[in-house]
């Protein structure tokens, strides 16, 4: 098999392109003319003003508005995982090379498995540059500091020269490279390189290579420049291009993803632990544990939660199963350097290891799904001459290498399990079909980290080296099994099923244990193979399975938190083109602003109001003792759902396709149902009390009291809120929203769509379906004399949360017949619905909280002034706004 590349993706040119504009204006350089004290030195004819005047366009061009911009000549290129990042920094390389007539380069790697997979490319696209740069000489090799004459080559060399280098080669002073060698005359290899100003390339440089020592080992290099390429920059300096997971998600850039969550249901009221992870360090120990923590909503959630001595775990989660267990002592022991917990009930919890969770009824159902799938998508891909692979995350690696480890064992059992439930027979080789990224230790322990890895030669070779053998039909290899190596750096085409068993704190986000399946696939020719337009769902090629050890909930909530942290709060409503475009300076429409229209419609909207509420305790016991006895627990069981993601920008509305559920043995933990519920409801004991003695399912708090009891607080506290809302009063305050507020609006990086009719050029919206348009309508209006998006900050208290309706606006109703004009004050709250039972409980109680707000200003049906909720569009608006003779307003 070779490997093909198509030298004419725009993005991928989009981004070469990006960095060889750096040096626009500068001049080809011969290499005669870059000698420099016996070394062939890069050298540019052009001044740092210029190329960041460079960079300030490019970033411009590139419609990039938080790159970021320093005076440093550091710059960032980002690139989703699976997109080419390392052929992207391969030819840009040769594009430097030709244009300005640069020679050194240095790829700094943060690992083996990085600098095998940057090797592995070099490899394969060797033929594939010599092709597109007319056989342009070239040499790329491992940086080894035993090999001085490979190193002095690299500095007096004129062809090009790329050396690939682990930044452990250069992150100490004890390192081959800051010492003097008898052969340089007692210089040091890193003086030979400092000469040469070499191009550094930061692959992956959020893994270890800006720390305060590794930013002052990188700047002793010398460096002409330094180009970063990553997917997730936790430093981000001098952004020139940005290709981001949504770009590349809906551009069919990267495959399609679909997620197998596998969670436990009805088993949250035993004591669960996980021991993630031991902390030591100057300070107190500390020690990381998954637990089921009880939110706002009460519902339960696995959460990492970080512990020390003295900490009470029932606080910490608000969990009352966990009452009782306090931290007595986080240790290690001095022999085995094992970390463990010991609690104050007498429980002692070693890291990584679990107490009270069904790890493997959860592992078995992980497994029978990875299998199953990759049994579909290897007999619907192998017609078209595709090999597929899966690939498992595990907890331990004796988990899988010991001969009795469960993964290992739960993996045989299964395959043979699945393989005669698809194929009626018996299958062949078995241990033939898996191999693990592995290898022993001197002290006889399994390991994968780097060092001891070189030894296991060949695992190492078929999965870091030879990837072409991997992928061919001959080779029996289709499941690969990985602690933590095959990590950032690694990944492979055909990588189609991935499986998470590290069910403890995932040593690696979320995203790039993803990454590591992202790439489109290729055939037995090296080709890839991309999904045709049109094709009809279930049938498409490039489809990643993810098998996750958690609800989708959680999955959804981790994946969107980090997409969160590197593209902002937005992400869910933000589209991408306006996350990559300049901010929108929004100024006031003066004419509007200072209109009498405006000030008349402020006047009356601005007054606050407070409420008073109450509840009626007879009928609100009754409806409790109703709704919580129509509660149902589930029996103790595993779900296994099928999810589609159609979208990274609304991640957690993922298409669901089903599910299936295994019975699990449960146990459960005493927890007092009137102190956990008064704690939940803010309801008097006396209440919550008459609530528990009415109940008539008492069986199934007993099943599953956590549960119960937290879906019970859900209900109790919407009657709750509906029992308020019945009955409460709002009343004008002195107070008023001040009108020179809304002047404070200067830039925004949101949605905006330029209006005339607006207090301001632009309104800043939230829907692309439901408010753009209304805006626009709104605009279009005549008589519609001016309008106000309504800013955040206008909010209306309720007693579940504060309200916050969409837009003021003012009517020319009709002429009067002494010639004036009728005017109307309108607010208007836009949802996707004109009903408002269709909306969350929750919505439909503020709105109503929201009329009895408005009402209390004056606004009022078949009056001038009116509050509309909800309104879908501005057709719907049309047939509700009617004036006091049931006469359109509009």
């Amino acid at each position: 098999m070779r490997f093909h590349f198509d030298p004419n993706l725009q993005f991928q040119l989009d981004a070469i392109h990006a960095v060889v504009r750096l040096f626009e204006g500068a001049p080809h350089i011969r290499p005669q003319d870059r000698i420099f004290a016996e070394v062939i030195a890069n050298k540019i004819d052009i001044s740092s003003e210029q190329v960041l005047t460079n960079r300030t366009t490019i970033m411009s061009d590139n419609r990039i508005a938080d790159g970021k911009p320093t005076d440093a000549l550091d710059f960032s290129i980002e690139m989703e995982t699976g997109t080419g990042k390392t052929y992207v920094y391969l030819r840009t390389i040769f594009e430097l090379h030709r244009a300005y007539g640069l020679t050194k380069f240095i790829i700094v790697v943060p690992s083996v498995a990085v600098r095998e997979g940057v090797l592995k490319t070099i490899e394969v696209t060797r033929e594939h540059f010599r092709a597109l740069f007319h056989a342009m000489p070239f040499e790329a090799f491992p940086y080894d500091g035993k090999h001085l004459n490979r190193v002095k080559h690299f500095a007096i060399s004129n062809a090009l020269q790329i050396m690939v280098m682990n930044m452990q080669a250069f992150n100490a002073e004890d390192r081959i490279i800051n010492q003097e060698r008898d052969t340089l005359y007692g210089e040091r290899l890193i003086d030979l390189i400092q000469r040469t100003a070499p191009v550094l390339i930061l692959d992956e440089p959020q893994e270890g290579m800006d720390t305060p020592n590794m930013v002052e080992r990188r700047a002793a290099l010398h460096p002409l420049c330094t180009l970063r390429y990553s997917a997730t920059h936790r430093v981000l300096t001098n952004l020139l291009y940005r290709l981001t997971p949504y770009d590349a998600y809906r551009q069919g850039l990267v495959k399609k993803i679909e997620v197998y969550p596998i969670s436990e249901e009805g088993t949250q009221s035993d004591v669960r632990i996980a021991f993630t992870k031991a902390v030591f360090s100057a300070k107190a120990p500390k020690a990381k544990l998954m637990l089921a923590v009880r939110t706002a909503s009460s519902e339960l959630r696995d959460r990492v939660v970080t512990v020390k001595f003295g900490d009470d775990l029932a606080t910490k989660t608000k969990n009352p199963v966990y009452t009782g267990w306090i931290v007595e002592r986080i240790s290690k022991d001095m022999g085995s350097d094992t970390a463990k917990i010991a609690f104050t009930n007498g429980t002692e919890i070693t890291e990584q290891a679990q107490h009270g969770r069904n790890r493997e009824a959860i592992f078995r159902e992980q497994i029978r799904y990875a299998i199953r799938s990759h049994f579909e998508k290897k007999d619907a891909l192998a017609p078209r001459g595709i090999k597929a692979l899966a690939l498992f995350f595990i907890d331990r690696v004796a988990n899988y290498n010991n001969e009795d480890g469960i993964i290992r064992r739960l993996f045989r059992e299964l395959y043979v399990e699945e393989w005669r439930r698809r194929y009626h027979r018996d299958p062949e080789h078995v241990d033939a079909v898996h191999e693990g990224y592995f290898a022993k230790t001197g002290g006889g322990d399994w390991t994968d980290s780097e060092t001891s890895m070189r030894k296991n030669s060949e695992a190492y070779d078929l999965i870091l080296r030879n990837k072409e053998r991997l992928l061919s039909t001959d080779e029996p290899v289709e499941f690969i099994f990985s602690h933590s190596a095959l990590g950032v750096g690694w990944d492979n085409p055909n990588v189609f099923t991935i499986c998470t068993l590290n069910e403890t704190e995932s040593i690696m986000k979320k995203r790039q244990e993803i990454g590591r399946g992202l790439r489109i696939c290729v055939d037995q020719n090296g080709e890839r193979v991309f999904d045709l337009a049109g094709t009809p769902e279930g049938k498409e090629v490039n489809l990643l399975t993810v098998v996750a050890n958690e609800s989708y909930h959680a999955f959804a909530e981790g994946l969107q938190r980090e997409l969160v942290e590197e593209y902002g709060e937005g992400v869910e409503q933000v589209p991408v083109r306006n996350k990559r475009a300049k901010p929108t300076r929004i100024q006031l429409n003066r004419d509007q602003y200072d209109s009498e229209h405006f000030r008349q419609l402020w006047e009356r909207i601005a007054p606050k109001t407070t409420y008073e509420a109450f509840f009626r305790e007879e009928e609100l016991v009754a409806r409790g003792i109703a709704a919580c006895g129509a509660i149902v627990v589930p029996r103790p069981q595993i779900i296994i759902e099928r999810r589609r993601i159609r979208d990274l920008g609304d991640i957690a509305a993922a298409t669901y396709e089903g599910d299936d559920r295994v019975a699990i043995d449960g146990s459960t933990a005493f927890v007092n149902p009137v102190v956990a519920l008064v704690a939940d409801t803010a309801l008097s004991t006396v209440t919550v009390q008459r609530i528990v003695d009415g109940l008539t399912n008492t069986d199934q708090l007993a099943r599953n009291p956590l549960v119960y009891l937290a879906e019970a607080a859900q209900r109790l506290k919407r009657i709750l809120a509906e029992e308020l809302v019945a009955v409460i009063r709002y009343q004008p305050t002195n107070e008023q929203y001040p009108l020179a507020d809304l002047e404070k609006i200067e830039q925004t990086y949101q949605q905006t769509v330029s209006v005339r009719r607006s207090i301001y050029d632009h309104v800043i919206y939230d829907s692309e379906t439901i408010e753009r348009p209304f805006a626009l309508a709104l605009d279009g209006e005549q008589r519609v004399r001016v309008f106000l998006k309504l800013p955040n900050w206008y909010a209306i208290a309720t007693p579940i949360g504060d309200y916050h309706p969409d837009w003021a606006f003012v009517v020319e109703q009709r002429e009067l017949d002494d010639g004036g004009e009728s005017r109307s004050y309108l607010v208007v709250e836009t949802k996707g619905s004109n009903d408002l039972g269709m909306l969350r409980p929750d919505e439909q109680l503020k709105i109503k909280c929201a009329l009895a707000h408005f009402t209390a200003l004056g606004f009022a049906p078949k009056t001038d002034r009116q509050y509309i909720a909800p309104i879908k569009d501005f057709k719907s608006l049309r047939s509700r706004a009617l004036d006091a003779n049931s006469q359109p307003i509009l």
